[in-house]
């Protein structure tokens, strides 16, 4: 009987990674997702606080609350991805060495090359994703938070009003109360109104009033059935007009709307690489900082998490926090620097980094050896 020689097919095991770089994709996306989720709700928590203490005021309306939310939920993502990656490393990579699993990988021949080579299907993609989010999605965010804010600040109409204290609008320019507000329709009952254009001054006492928005987004207060007294203080020619409706406008016609768009933080990225403005250019070098974080940090975070068998698995989680903290004031400092004119450019994009590059070599040098690092570079072993 003539054998057949079985060939296994290797064209499923083309198709799927290592069970080592398995094991490690998955692990670190539960840990980072879990420290990520962990971070963010810290920190929005607080910003959440601060936008409903807003909207309880009246500056923000009800209906763009939960919207401001979501976008701070993701400008906070994004900055804190770096981070969140970083520890995410360093606990799964800790519990394996608690755990023995490291000495049983190196055991079998897998050494810091490896590891690296593993971490690199999780690592590269989340900096490329981390790029857009920081490069695209950022600055889109942020000109929507601060649209909505402009939006609320200049529609404030009733929700802004209220009864018994001075409600001020056109930034102090007009100043309104009321003694009654009906929630049902928004007549106001018992009005005064200050309003003042240069060097004059206008006092207006009405019997009711109520708020009106024009076609072209301007809002005035419209009063009724009152007494209007304008002048200069100081000079007695003051008139007094008695009226049936008047309109007095409480926006402000100095305030350029466009200028919200004009800010650093909300500049698309494309425009901040052609800008020589030291402003948008640190700005710039701020969401640059989000992907080469997370590369950095990533390349990092394999030599310092080597820890002893009993130290647990936070072992190095008080190391991480403090490296992450001097990364992030080294970014704030070098962008000040560059804002100030005191450090060139390429100083402040690379100085930061060429530090990171410095501390990834001491570490590995420190984890594997003097020796065995000039035995890798001259290629008498592997790493």
């Amino acid at each position: 009987m003539n054998s057949t020689n079985f060939k296994p097919s290797s064209y499923k095991h083309r198709l799927l990674l290592p069970v080592l770089d398995r094991m490690l994709i998955l692990e670190l996306t539960k840990t980072v997702l879990a420290v990520l989720t962990v971070l963010v709700t810290i920190i929005v928590s607080r910003k959440f606080l601060a936008i409903l203490t807003k909207a309880i005021d009246g500056e923000i309306a009800g209906s763009t609350l939960m919207t401001l939310l979501g976008l701070k939920f993701l400008g906070t993502l994004i900055i804190f991805l770096p981070a969140a990656q970083f520890l995410g490393i360093l606990m799964v990579f800790g519990r394996m060495y608690r755990d023995q699993e490291m000495s049983v990988l190196s055991s079998s021949g897998v050494g810091y090359g490896r590891l690296y080579r593993a971490v690199a299907w999780f690592v590269i993609p989340l900096c490329l994703a981390s790029a857009y989010l920081s490069l695209k999605t950022l600055p889109w965010s942020e000109a929507k938070v601060q649209s909505l804010l402009r939006q609320d600040e200049k529609t404030a109409d009733l929700r802004g009003i209220k009864p018994g204290r001075f409600n001020e609008f056109s930034r102090g320019d007009v100043v309104l109360y009321t003694e009654t507000v009906d929630e049902e329709d928004g007549l106001m009952k018992k009005v005064f109104v200050q309003s003042r254009s240069g060097d004059k001054n206008g006092v207006t006492v009405a019997e009711s009033g109520y708020l009106k928005a024009t076609e072209l987004g301007s809002h005035f207060v419209v009063l009724n059935k009152g007494i209007r007294y304008q002048g200069t203080p100081g000079h007695i020619d003051y008139i007094i007009s008695e009226f049936d409706e008047y309109a007095v406008k409480i926006d402000d016609d100095n305030e350029d709307d466009g200028s919200l768009i004009k800010r650093e933080s909300t500049i698309p990225s494309i425009l901040l690489l052609k800008s020589q403005n030291p402003r948008e250019l640190a700005e710039l070098q701020r969401r640059m900082a989000v992907p080469l974080g997370v590369l950095l940090l990533g390349m990092l975070a394999i030599p310092i998490s080597r820890v002893a068998p009993r130290s647990g698995v936070y072992g190095n989680v008080v190391t991480a926090f403090l490296i992450f903290i001097i990364y992030f004031n080294l970014q704030s400092v070098s962008q000040g620097l560059l804002i100030n004119g005191k450090a060139p450019l390429w100083i402040a994009y690379s100085g930061v980094y060429i530090l990171m590059f410095g501390m990834i070599a001491f570490s590995l040098i420190k984890s594997i050896g003097l020796r065995w690092c000039w035995q890798v570079m001259t290629g008498r072993t592997g790493l």
